[in-house]
């Protein structure tokens, strides 16, 4: 046990990274953190203080979390030099069981639930393998009483079995699978029963003294969702056997999934005006999940889907509209949906009566607008956004369900459907038109059904894609949602205008170009309303408008967005500005992401008024770097500041030292601060501006970053080191004797060792050496270069990733193609560490890999191979000359085969700014990159033009200097391959070029 003073100093560094407000005491909180990640038993320390009563539960729940994240980071040691020896990590894995039946309380659950993510990371490196034990320990601990004991337990085993939903097949995960099943199945079926007789007795029977009812629902839905985990992959034959036990039999016992879909119990409903699940609906949805899966899945054995089908439609009929049903109603809508689109049961669908009841009884009541909606609306109206715009499977709404609903209809009985749906829209229409000020909710509903109906295929990004051809969506734009998007403010009810602008975003493919150029000054109006929500459907609308692209160009070019881009912005940013925080301010990142698609549209438009739009940002980002809280509206922000700097800077260099001197201070307060969370974004951006100078000039406020540069610190960050690479290339490009004269280059390679040994991070390792190599004297690297060879050869021993060995072939050929290195270089350093080491690296890595190398560094290998070929003598020479034929059949593979895509990653041609959706790529909290940053590709051998004609001079320029040498060798290479070599030597004759 550790001692009351260690436990005490963890608790207050703990305390102090979420209690401070003083960004100085949290750093060195972190930092205090971060230095006992080295120090052995620090993860076991985490774990007592987490399940220590005597600790506030703010630490405790601190604790959790940084236990999780510490052993996503720790656990292999991938990321970090600090490695978990096995002693502690045996320690970890002996205390897990125990400590979350410790947590198996309610009043405990967040608690339980962090350690839970911490050992399913632990279980999914380790287990089985190396924790043979888990689950008999886990089996061990059942009791027939305790149920606070056995819902730690079914929780752990939770936590581990549930990543298996996501997983793709493979032998490794069914034999994991299989190992849990022989030893789980049937200690849980067991479980399962007694459950069920515990929640099945009389009222007034007393239950064990370590039951209650509300224990024994929360074990009941781990049971279901552990039912979901064990079955997420293949059918377990054990299911099979007792599946009248899980689902019932025809016409005899219910069984328990088909039980508790129905099943009722006072004590645990709640209050109706609960917006939280309780444990009634969370089970009811843990079915539904099942019951969706085995329609899916396992429809042949599946054969109660019929009871199943019937029991969630009862149910629907009787949940009343509280929030708290959303989830349930969700999931069940999305069952019958399942089952719909199987068509396998379409006759339990067909008949018109049917159809009438499920767009009566089941779609009308969940398209209407309901009161807790409304009052979202106006108390809560990002919260109303988000769940409109980015449905989620914990915060499903009930309008989206019934929509995918009616489409699931749709997609077999779309005629009637459509006629059904058409007969609503019209009663609600007319009932609007009886009084429009009191029944707004009427339209309201008719927008929905009439969208619900029209569109037959839509995504996120692009909107509609394709619509029901029963539908005339632009004949009803026009009588019934026109008006309401010019209506002045305030004479129709604002959720019919936000109805109005998301028709606009909804249907936005279907309108030409020129119609959506008329209505972008109406948007434009709305953007500036009072209405939180109605400002930024009409930002939202805008973005995704100028999005759209034909033929994959954009439709909307700088000239069409001129003549209000300036007034888009500023009233973009007033709305921002609004903020009374920087939580406030970053809030609603649809904003700024409207903002960054204008820059990127209006392009050199924006140049005559880019010193007030650059103003705005930089004030904005000063005000969120103070708390960073919102990673997207960051992302958004640096790329439109990126975006900004690369359209003026390229119509108007002169404007560079305006944006330097704008972004200069802000960027040093940041970085003086460590703001980590900003951090890359500004090296993206120093690197940037510092590319728009000349390739031979380093200005003075550039050199004064050398030093700070090299800081260890900086690199010890993962987010920073993409940027840092970046930026340290332009700094040699245009700085490199300078650096060498201040004795840098011993800090960039120690740099350089430790990214090397870094399997998330080598391939920067590669970066810095290509510009060290590249821009400073060959003399000044020579002497390191043995010291470098022997450390890139040790890792390529030791079981180097794909991305390591392209890397390894491209820095040969690379060192190889440039001018300032050459083959002679490379040949001379690898054979001076061993004798004939040249030979093997060539035949044993580099020509096994050509192939697959890249397509943005095809060109480096290409002209590398053919430099290795032409220019050194050593090539021509024994030993190595016998492997000069089989280095021509390379070279000419590149040139004739396509390419090997083993590996890959990406062809390096520029992004199309056009298509910029940073939320379309993942956030990553390690590093997100600014597209709009990037600068054209920097082309070592620039002075190669086409790679096979340099081939073909080069090989004629040489055999001619080596008369009689060439031939021999081009013929062994025909021997081998001559359709290939014969080609390419008719190449040479066509371009005056030959062999002798």
């Amino acid at each position: 046990m550790a001692s009351s003073d260690t436990l005490r100093a963890l608790s207050q560094a703990l305390s102090s990274t979420v209690v401070s407000h003083d960004a100085a005491t949290r750093r060195l909180a972190e930092e205090s953190l971060r230095q006992g990640e080295s120090q052995p038993g620090f993860l076991v320390l985490l774990l007592q203080l987490v399940r220590s009563d005597d600790v506030d539960m703010i630490v405790r729940q601190a604790g959790g979390v940084y236990f999780k994240n510490a052993v996503k980071r720790l656990w292999e040691g991938e990321e970090t030099d600090v490695m978990i020896s096995p002693e502690d990590k045996a320690a970890i894995k002996q205390q897990l069981v125990p400590i979350m039946i410790a947590l198996g309380s309610p009043a405990t659950a967040k608690l339980q639930a962090q350690i839970g993510e911490g050992l399913a990371i632990i279980a999914e490196k380790d287990f089985p393998e190396q924790w043979e034990g888990l689950v008999d320990e886990l089996v061990g601990s059942l009791s027939p009483d305790n149920f606070v004991i056995n819902n730690g337990v079914l929780a752990t085993a939770h936590s581990i079995f549930k990543r298996w939903r996501a997983q793709f097949r493979s032998d490794k995960l069914y034999s994991e699978i299989n190992f849990v099943l022989a030893r789980f199945c049937q200690p849980y079926y067991e479980l399962f029963a007694h459950v069920d007789r515990l929640l099945s007795a009389p009222a007034g029977q007393p239950l064990p003294a370590g039951s209650s009812i509300p224990l024994l629902a929360q074990s009941l839905l781990l049971l279901i969702q552990l039912f979901h985990d064990l079955s997420s992959q293949d059918l377990p034959p054990f299911f099979e056997e007792n599946m009248g036990s899980f689902m019932g039999e025809q016409g005899g016992r219910e069984g328990w999934l088909r039980k508790y879909l129905s099943w009722e119990r006072e004590e645990l409903k709640g209050d109706d005006e609960d917006e939280t699940p309780g444990p009634l609906q969370k089970i009811r949805s843990s079915i539904c999940e099942i019951a969706e899966l085995y329609a899916l899945k396992y429809s042949d054995a599946f054969n109660q889907l019929g009871t199943f089908v019937d029991g969630v439609w009862n149910m629907l009929t009787t949940l009343g509209p509280g929030a708290k049903e959303d989830v349930l109603v969700s999931r069940a809508l999305k069952f019958l949906s399942v089952v719909v689109k199987m068509g396998d049961h379409r006759d339990m669908f067909s008949s018109p009566a049917t159809l009438n009841m499920f767009c009566e009884r089941i779609i009308l009541p969940n398209m209407t607008l309901r009161q807790n909606e409304e009052e979202m609306f106006e108390d809560d109206p990002m919260e109303y956004i988000r769940r409109d715009l980015e449905p989620s499977t914990e915060s499903d709404t009930r309008r989206q369900a019934a929509t995918d609903f009616t489409r699931a209809l749709m997609e077999h009985f779309d005629q009637q459907v459509t006629q059904i749906i058409n007969g609503y829209i019209t009663s609600f229409l007319q009932e609007y038109a009886t009084n429009p000020a009191e029944k707004w909710k009427s339209k309201d509903t008719a927008i929905y059904l009439l969208t619900s109906i029209a569109s037959r295929g839509s995504t996120q990004q692009l909107g509609v894609t394709s619509t029901n051809v029963l539908v005339d969506v632009v004949n009803f734009f026009g009588q019934n949602i026109f008006a309401d998007l010019q209506a002045a403010s305030g004479t129709v009810h604002p959720i019919l205008t936000v109805d109005a602008i998301k028709f606009l975003y909804t249907f936005r493919n279907q309108l030409t170009k020129d119609q959506l150029v008329s209505v972008l000054p109406l948007l434009v109006q709305h953007l500036a309303s009072d209405n939180y929500v109605v400002s930024s459907y009409a930002a939202i609308t805008i973005e995704r408008i100028l999005f759209i692209k034909v033929n994959r160009q954009a439709q909307f070019t700088q000239s069409d967005v001129r003549p209000f881009a300036e007034n888009i912005l500023m009233t973009l940013f007033a709305n921002i500005e609004r903020g009374a925080t920087p939580e406030k301010i970053s809030e609603n990142d649809y904003l700024m992401k409207c903002a960054m698609r204008v820059i990127i549209t209006a392009r050199q438009a924006l140049t005559p008024v880019y010193a007030n739009v650059l103003s705005r940002l930089v004030n904005i980002l000063g005000e969120i770097s103070k708390n960073p809280s919102n990673p997207k509206f960051n992302q958004y922000c640096f790329e439109s500041v990126s975006a900004l700097i690369k359209f003026v800077c390229e119509g108007a260099p002169s404007a560079l030292p305006h944006f330097e001197q704008a972004l200069f201070g802000p960027a040093q307060v940041i970085l003086a601060q460590d703001v980590t969370e900003f951090i890359p974004y500004i090296f993206q951006i120093l690197a940037q501006l510092l590319e728009l100078h000349p390739p031979t000039e380093l200005p003075n406020e550039y050199q004064a970053l050398l030093a700070p540069l090299l800081s260890a610190s900086l690199w010890e960050q993962r987010g920073n080191i993409p940027a840092l690479a970046r930026i340290w290339k332009a700094l040699l490009m245009r700085g490199a004797p300078l650096i060498a004269s201040n004795g840098q280059v011993q800090g960039l390679l120690g740099i350089f060792q430790r990214l090397v040994n870094s399997k998330v991070n080598d391939v920067y390792a590669f970066e810095l050496l290509q510009g060290l190599f590249e821009f400073l004297p060959l003399n000044d690297m020579r002497q390191y270069a043995n010291t470098i060879f022997m450390l890139l050869l040790t890792r390529l021993q030791s079981k180097p990733s794909s991305q390591f060995t392209a890397s390894f072939v491209h820095l040969f050929t690379f060192l190889c193609a440039i001018q300032s290195v050459g083959p002679d270089f490379v040949i001379q350093t690898l054979d001076a560490i061993q004798a004939g080491l040249f030979g093997n690296i060539l035949t044993g890595v580099i020509l096994a890999n050509t192939q697959k190398a890249p397509i943005r560094y095809r060109k480096v290998v290409e002209v590398g191979l053919t430099k290795l070929l032409t220019q050194s003598d050593a090539t021509l020479a024994s030993p190595n000359q016998q492997h000069w034929p089989s280095v021509l059949l390379a070279l000419l593979d590149l040139f004739t085969l396509p390419q090997d895509i083993t590996y890959t990653n990406g062809d390096g041609a520029q992004e199309d700014l056009s298509s910029l959706d940073p939320e379309e790529a993942s956030f990553q909290s390690s590093f997100s990159r600014l597209g709009a940053s990037e600068s054209a590709t920097h082309d070592p051998v620039s002075d190669v033009k086409d790679e096979k004609l340099f081939a073909s001079k080069e090989i004629s320029r040489r055999s001619k200097e080596r008369p009689g040498v060439i031939p021999a060798l081009v013929q062994q290479a025909q021997a081998t391959e001559a359709k290939t070599v014969g080609d390419f030597v008719s190449y040479m004759r066509d371009n005056g070029d030959e062999i002798v």
